[in-house]
């Protein structure tokens, strides 16, 4: 029988900096022979004992590895067989989410946090890219991109991530995950934020390039000894390469985890400043296709592709920055905030989204502050803490709890989404939106964005793939990265926390055997005076989604 080597790049240009041929000595050359041929003597071996449908498998140790590929910024419309052969070879194969949901505010580190802890900002205490704890500092929001920003927040508040993480579940009942990343170090911590406290592995080169590579100490040292440091953070293609080899050839062939997950970070970049459908996003996200291509190529090489599953998402997708507000300036003006650098109104921008904080003296401007911004033509939705049945505490507001943000000490009082279009653009890719910024008017460019309820933003990337999964099928029914942890337990046998306050569901629907699941869909509306507001919600299994936000405008 023939090993099968279909996942391997096309040709070896496509390597890149990878491919890399160095002179070895006559011993060195002996040693690397046997290392190529003792696959292959084995795995013929296999093939004339046992007979083996597809991939050829070396034996190993019989137990199964998840790996869960993360594409940065990933709309589902971007996939193709040109630009993305393997990621579309996955879908064709497996499992596609049609309904797939990032979660709002639609930034990475919330989304992150969700996949990294089974649930959302009201359990995890990630409510956005940026956002305000006064323990990091009394003045401004603080940017939860940056690891040591991180480091503070687990100072003062005594935990990152304040419920259970994956890699904390895992390390308790004897399983072993590693998180490696090329985006943010932030991003790159918040995958396992305990890792320093010996809870599994995360990976990222330019924690301190040089000095730590990795959590914990051990790990970097390793790290740093075998591969070096990696390209700056400006070389993002080279960062991804660097950080996907040592997934290669240490994590997957040395450190043997049960669950792996890959954040690869080039694509959110390269559609920032380019837009979605531009040949530097499209470069981007075939180079993202090859890396991840060589991975599989290596579980396949390392015998353990016949029982790998294997997730890919994104954390949201990405629309066309057309206009901005300096809502900042405008709070200003109205007398609302004492001034710019003042500490009464605290701004969290999240781009296409504010989150606001009022302190504790300021808070009888509330209704008040929620009046202005339903003045505002570039506001969309406006969520409050408390009130019921979905509304928010103020007329003409929704609640926090709808968007599962009211995290008991680090919730914003106010949360705002800003209009949004279905118009294409100038590569013909649909939507756009305004964002907050520190000017205001028409924006020139392709310059992109995400961060509010604009469903081209939402709608992200969902598909699974691998033994356990059902195969060349379509789901309709929601799902989001806060179903991850959840349905990855329940594939290694762990006992889930199954109550729907706050937490991810179990997908059973995308495994083998599994019944389909249903959907149910409503739409909730609030208004005050001439101000109306909508949001629509995609329902399965007792666990809300919201689907989009829109503010009633006079055509």
């Amino acid at each position: 029988m023939l090993c099968s080597h279909s996942w391997a790049p096309e040709s070896e240009s496509q390597m890149g900096s990878l491919a890399v041929i160095s002179p070895i000595s006559h011993s060195e050359y002996s040693k690397a022979a046997m290392k190529i041929l003792a696959p292959v003597l084995c795995s013929v071996l296999v093939g004339l004992l046992v007979p083996v449908k597809g991939f050829c498998q070396t034996p190993r140790d019989s137990k199964p590895l998840i790996a869960i590929f993360i594409v940065d910024g990933l709309r589902p419309d971007s996939i193709n067989t040109l630009d993305t052969p393997t990621i579309a070879r996955l879908r064709k194969e497996g499992v596609e989410y049609l309904n797939s949901h990032s979660i709002f505010p639609t930034v990475t580190r919330v989304n992150a946090t969700a996949l990294a802890t089974g649930t959302y900002p009201v359990l995890n205490g990630i409510v956005g890219n940026s956002m305000f704890v006064s323990g990091v500092n009394q003045r401004t929001a603080f940017d939860t991109g940056d690891y040591k920003q991180l480091l503070k927040l687990e100072q003062v508040s005594g935990r990152i991530a304040t419920v259970e993480t994956l890699g904390e579940i895992l390390q308790r009942n004897r399983r072993k995950l590693v998180t490696v990343s090329s985006g943010s170090t932030g991003n790159g911590f918040l995958l396992n934020p305990t890792a320093a406290h010996g809870n599994g592995i995360a990976i990222h080169g330019l924690f301190d390039p040089g000095k730590t590579a990795a959590y914990p100490k051990q790990i970097s040292d390793a790290v740093i000894q075998r591969f070096g440091s990696p390209p700056s953070e400006r070389d993002e293609i080279g960062l991804m390469n660097w950080t996907d080899n040592v997934l290669r050839e240490y994590v997957l062939q040395d450190l043997l985890p049960d669950v792996v997950i890959d954040w690869e970070g080039p694509l959110d970049s390269a559609q920032h400043a380019n837009g979605v459908g531009s040949p530097q996003a499209k470069e981007a996200l075939h180079q993202i296709d090859q890396s991840i291509s060589r991975t599989i190529s290596k579980i396949e090489a390392l015998g353990l592709l016949s029982r790998t599953d294997i997730i890919i998402g994104s954390d949201h997708g990405f629309a066309h920055n057309t206009d901005a507000v300096n809502l900042l300036d405008k709070l200003v003006t109205a007398g609302l905030k004492k001034a710019a650098n003042s500490t009464d109104i605290i701004l969290a921008s999240q781009g296409q989204s504010i989150l606001l904080y009022l302190m504790p003296e300021e808070r009888e401007k509330l209704g008040k502050l929620v009046g202005f911004l339903q003045q505002q033509p570039s506001v969309d939705l406006i969520f409050t803490r408390n009130g019921k049945d979905g509304l928010g505490s103020v007329p003409g507001t929704f609640s926090l709890d709808l968007i599962n943000a009211s995290h008991p000490s680090r919730a914003a009082d106010v949360v705002v989404s800003m209009a949004w279009t279905s118009k294409p653009n100038p590569y013909g890719v649909r939507g756009t939106q305004t964002i907050n910024s520190n000017m205001t008017g028409r924006l020139p460019g392709v310059a992109s964005g995400h961060g509010g309820l604009n469903p081209w933003v939402i709608h992200n990337t969902f598909l699974a793939w691998g033994a356990d999964f059902k195969k060349q099928t379509r789901i309709d029914v929601p799902v989001s990265l806060a179903d991850v942890t959840p349905t990855v337990l329940t594939l290694l046998g762990i006992d889930v926390d199954e109550s729907n306050a706050g937490r991810g569901r179990i997908l059973r629907e995308v495994m083998k055997g599994a019944a389909a699941a249903t959907t149910r869909k409503r739409i909730l509306k609030t208004s005050a005076g001439s101000y109306e507001a909508s949001l629509q919600i995609s329902t399965a299994a007792g666990h809300d989604y919201i689907d989009t936000g829109s503010r009633q405008r006079a055509k």
